[in-house]
């Protein structure tokens, strides 16, 4: 028989899946998170999202956040979900952070006018890169922000590509809006 906390438990689980579902994830990411069956989330997705999961493999490549255009917005994630591990309590739980993170980073991105490059599926394997420390995060000499750098080419002398290149003034611009946040936390 099962107790009231284990329903309680139970209970927080499916609601984990059905916000990691809303926002977009893949039901291997929400099997990971939630350790749901793989049947019950494909089912719950369709009823949310009201069509079939997406198929395909999850994505897993470190190099998709060291491209240029996502670098900006990838390394901004890195930087709020720290924040939040470092502010949370205790007992608040990866995927609860994963989720917070990603929501604050989405109205963050869309609030400098951006199109949100990352999913839900790439910030959970960015965590999980981080975790495992395949990347971690170096400030920038010129403008002092933090960017995402693979753990072997960490130096003391970084500078951004929006820094070491006169071309890209946008995205200068776009960093000097991110970095404010940067600054902020």
């Amino acid at each position: 028989m099962s107790t009231k906390r284990d329903l309680q438990q139970e209970i927080f689980r499916y609601r984990q899946a059905e916000k990691l579902l809303s926002l977009g994830a893949r039901v291997p990411v929400v099997m990971d998170m939630t350790h749901l069956s793989s049947w019950f989330l494909r089912k719950l997705s369709l009823e949310i999202n009201g069509k079939a999961p997406s198929k395909g493999q999850i994505p897993n490549s470190d190099q998709w956040y060291l491209r240029r255009k996502n670098l900006l917005q990838s390394s901004l994630f890195c930087q709020i979900y720290q924040r939040l591990e470092k502010v949370t309590e205790e007992s608040v739980d990866d995927c609860t952070l994963l989720v917070e993170g990603y929501i604050q980073w989405r109205c963050w991105i869309q609030s400098c006018g951006l199109s949100p490059q990352l999913t839900l599926d790439r910030a959970w394997w960015l965590v999980k890169s981080l975790k495992i420390k395949n990347l971690q995060q170096c400030r920038c000499l010129g403008c002092q922000a933090r960017y995402l750098q693979p753990w072997a080419r960490v130096r003391h002398s970084y500078r951004c590509p929006e820094c070491r290149s006169s071309i890209g003034k946008k995205s200068h611009a776009d960093a000097g809006r991110i970095s404010s946040y940067q600054a902020y936390v």
